[in-house]
């Protein structure tokens, strides 16, 4: 069905172009009868604004960009989600482009999402300081930017995440707390986050008077394909069972990681947690259905994205951004025990 446009629109129902404007952006001016009359013929002629005549007139698309490392990374699929249901309540539309982890293709994304005149983008960066010089440049002038997940780049913006530190501080605990000693951390390599975690870890240990061994500190690719990152995983995980130094339990910071781990260690006909505890990063409903099943470190999804897309709006429609009060805004997680860290 071709879409009618606004002059037609006010042919057809003998009314200005200007009243047909105001009543479908809602005006005051406007009477409830008119307003609902011409909805209802906008409805059925399938009316669509033109979105480019609207940013001319207004400065704006109502259009949101969202970058992420790539929609398979079930955190960050969740986070998408819920900034969907955001983005639908204040009357928004979102863009979505993914990065895998490339700072090239992070640009290219930018551009493309520059190129559809965008309000502004949610990012969660490749890693801690890609493309901050064209990102710096575009938060100072017309296109702001907030940053979510990934939050250690320099960028003077709203960053909103987790306490990284704090939570696997914890999870270390945890694993403690059950005389796991020797615990191996698995982390994604050349991610920003992942040195706030290493972090953590490092601090817990020293904390309960155990001894760092750097090799029990295992960073990963994770932006390979599927069966390359198994393959690499593999191989990381028989060199630390074959050390002197074998551990007791894993750690896995990222969901990619994670969730990967427990049929790697069936493979090798290592019990779980029997042989080796695993506790890891993930939201995914999957690991529930594991065997056995996965204790997890829980990231706040729904309030990243919330908190993300507020104070996106607020930057939009704020003339004055330097009387805002930037900060980064840390969420705390929680941790979900179940049979792979189990005490018999």
């Amino acid at each position: 069905m071709r879409r009618i446009t606004l002059k037609e629109l006010a042919k057809e129902l003998d009314l200005s172009i200007s009243t047909i404007s105001k009543a479908l952006n809602d005006s005051h001016e406007i009477s409830s009868e008119t307003k609902a009359k011409i909805r209802e013929l906008a409805e059925l002629r399938n009316y669509q604004p033109n979105v480019q005549a609207k940013f001319l007139k207004l400065g704006k698309t109502n259009n949101i960009g969202v970058i992420i490392s790539t929609i398979v990374n079930p955190f960050q699929a969740q986070v998408i989600e819920a900034m969907h249901k955001e983005a639908m309540k204040y009357g928004f539309n979102l863009i979505l482009m993914q990065s895998l982890d490339s700072e090239e293709m992070e640009e290219k994304a930018i551009q493309t999402l520059l190129h559809h005149g965008v309000d502004g983008i949610l990012i969660s960066p490749a890693f801690c300081n890609s493309n901050i010089e064209l990102l710096t440049s575009l938060n100072n002038n017309d296109c702001p930017i907030v940053i979510f997940d990934r939050i250690t780049s320099d960028l003077n913006t709203f960053k909103i995440g987790i306490d990284n530190f704090k939570s696997v501080y914890n999870a270390v605990i945890e694993l403690l707390n059950i005389k796991r000693d020797k615990i191996a951390l698995l982390c994604g390599k050349n991610i920003g986050i992942s040195q706030e975690r290493i972090s953590g870890f490092i601090t817990a240990l020293k904390d309960n008077s155990l001894e760092i061994d750097p090799k029990m500190i295992v960073q990963c690719r994770h932006d390979y394909c599927s069966e390359e990152i198994d393959k690499d995983l593999k191989i990381k995980i028989t060199e630390l069972i074959s050390s002197d130094n074998r551990p007791n339990a894993i750690l896995g910071t990222t969901d990619t990681l994670t969730t990967r781990v427990l049929g790697i260690l069936a493979d090798m006909k290592i019990s779980v947690p029997e042989d080796i505890a695993v506790i890891g990063f993930s939201n995914s409903d999957i690991v529930n259905s594991l065997n056995p099943s996965l204790s997890t470190i829980l990231q706040p999804t729904y309030k990243i994205a919330e908190l993300a897309f507020e104070k996106m709006i607020e930057l939009v429609n704020t003339k004055n951004r330097q009387r805002l009060n930037i900060k980064s805004i840390l969420l705390d997680t929680s941790i979900q025990l179940r049979q792979s860290t189990a005490v018999y």
